[in-house]
């Protein structure tokens, strides 16, 4: 009954601050000047490691810039290990699981369908039984993402016009979030791996920008950045990948670190 309770609630909360108007609203402060002299109270409160920016404080002219902040990629040394999968963020792993036989994956409890999430309606997908990573950034973390695997790529869809929070309240207590959100739908294709990269939107500032302009990515290239918190789902094809042992739930990772291992 009170988990009933503070779903309705934060439900209702994020209904009443989600509207356009209000999105409009915050990402036109966040994109400002005005928002310049709110950095250092942004940075103390989210722990931001000014140790991997290139630049200080005083070089950025609104939040935004903040935000998609490039960093000294120097220090996120890419994965040399054979068949190598690696974190395409910076971020937490909020879950590892497979994809169900009923065609529905996991998170936080809650279950979600595969063909909502990503747009492939076909019940005979190579996708099934396969293992996903769903990894989170929060508003601290860095805001670009980068390709986990060496590789062709294309975009097969965007979907969702929302924009809920994608972290762990937003798991536990919205409402499908994950397949309500923008998102982007990207394809992976390598010799002997197809994976799909799932960048989902988060709260208010609902922006995915792709930067790479071509069809082609090494390990750890740049694909785009997201404007604000949000998450990337990797979906791999069964028997195609193997998590890595000392990868787990809740675990910080970074850009290039190994996560897994393509069979």
């Amino acid at each position: 009954m009170f988990n009933t309770a503070v779903k309705i609630l934060y439900r209702s909360l994020i209904e009443l601050t989600n509207h356009r108007l209000s999105s409009c609203l915050i990402k036109g402060f966040c994109e400002s000047k005005f928002s310049k002299p709110v950095i250092p109270l942004f940075s103390k409160h989210f722990q931001i490691n000014w140790n991997d920016v290139d630049g200080t404080a005083s070089d950025y002219g609104s939040l935004s810039e903040l935000f998609i902040r490039n960093i000294n990629l120097e220090r996120r040394p890419v994965s040399k290990e054979a068949h190598a999968v690696v974190s395409p963020v910076d971020g937490v792993v909020q879950t590892i699981g497979t994809i169900n036989p009923n065609q529905t994956f996991t998170v936080k409890g809650k279950d979600y369908s595969f063909a909502e999430l990503t747009g492939c309606k076909s019940a005979d997908h190579q996708y099934n039984g396969g293992y996903f990573v769903v990894l989170y950034l929060s508003p601290r973390h860095y805001h670009r993402f980068h390709s986990p695997i060496s590789c062709t790529y294309q975009k097969l869809a965007e979907l969702g016009n929302r924009s809920y929070p994608v972290n762990q309240l937003g798991l536990k207590y919205g409402k499908d979030v994950l397949s309500k959100n923008y998102r982007v739908v990207y394809e992976l294709n390598s010799s002997n791996r197809n994976v799909l990269m799932i960048p989902v939107g988060a709260m208010n500032i609902n922006s995915i920008v792709q930067t790479s302009t071509g069809d082609q990515l090494k390990i750890g290239e740049e694909l785009g950045y997201f404007s604000f918190g949000s998450t990337v789902i990797l979906i791999f094809e069964k028997d195609a990948f193997r998590p890595s042992a000392d990868v787990t739930e809740g675990q910080e990772v970074q850009v290039g670190q190994l996560i897994g291992y393509g069979e």
